[in-house]
């Protein structure tokens, strides 16, 4: 089962968080998702007009990502087009100011879904139902829950980091302790590592789940310094750690408070 992501460039953080989140629930199931702006789908030396081309005509399903500015670039009217010729489930989710109510024929006499006002979690979860109905895959609402293995004395984790994510204004400068398996590591956005009180050039983004496999649950954390030379030689989905999780500060987007963690102490663990 294949999917193809379409966006603007302006839009290539919330498509990678995105690609990462559908990767992490639905990789046992199978998926394979193209995006053009990572190496899996095209390899340095690639020609990636061709490796678009052959993508679109593979795919089963093409997840779209609209914005007003999206609108009007060649390329993404392009993938649609390809896609539609093909009758292939197409998905468009407005973002970004853009509403299913707006969008201009043929587009809209397609059901989309609307993301704006959403934070990332509610975002993805939208995502991830629709392609999961798209595709006949269990929706990542029935996902089983994984058991965290969470040292004794750190209490619990779930619980700790619910409170922060409710009301992360009211929890700035708590800390919380758990075991993770390390996920994809990569550049951190600029404005909400500088909102964590990180140079926004040196730090990473790095995705932990909070139990042994790539399909638990997970959170993303900042880090910087040495600790960011370790996480970008890390394997991921191969390295577990004990981690002290810092909740530094908030950032404000599309009416949403994000909670922004970083990792302030972490121990890898060895394997028995």
């Amino acid at each position: 089962m294949k999917i193809f992501i379409s966006y603007y460039s302006d839009d290539k953080g919330v498509a990678e968080e995105i690609c990462e989140y559908l990767n992490s629930t639905f990789k046992s199931a199978g998926l394979e998702i193209f995006m053009a702006s990572t190496w899996d789908s095209i390899a340095p030396g690639d020609d990636w007009e061709d490796k678009i081309i052959n993508a679109l005509k593979e795919t089963n399903a093409l997840l779209v990502l609209m914005s007003i500015d999206a609108l009007g670039r060649p390329w993404i009217n392009f993938e649609l087009g390809v896609a539609w010729s093909r009758q292939v489930r197409i998905l468009i989710f407005c973002h970004k100011g853009m509403t299913p109510s707006a969008l201009p024929r043929p587009y809209g006499s397609l059901q989309a879904e609307d993301l704006n006002n959403l934070n990332e979690a509610q975002r993805n979860q939208r995502v991830g139902d629709a392609v999961a109905k798209a595709l006949s895959l269990r929706p990542p609402s029935q996902h089983e829950g994984v058991e965290v293995a969470i040292p004794a004395q750190a209490g619990s984790f779930f619980l700790t980091n619910r409170a922060l994510s409710l009301r992360p204004a009211g929890h700035v400068g708590e800390t919380v302790q758990g075991r993770f398996l390390v996920g994809v590591v990569r550049p951190a956005h600029l404005d909400r590592a500088k909102a964590a009180g990180l140079h926004p050039g040196e730090a990473l983004c790095v995705r932990l789940f909070t139990g042994p496999t790539p399909e638990s649950p997970y959170i993303n954390a900042f880090v910087s310094g040495d600790a960011a030379n370790y996480f970008e030689r890390v394997q991921r989905d191969t390295t577990s750690i004990d981690a002290k999780i810092r909740l530094a500060g908030t950032f404000t987007e599309e009416d949403s408070s994000i909670p922004l963690l970083v990792i302030d102490e972490y121990k890898p663990v060895r394997p028995k």
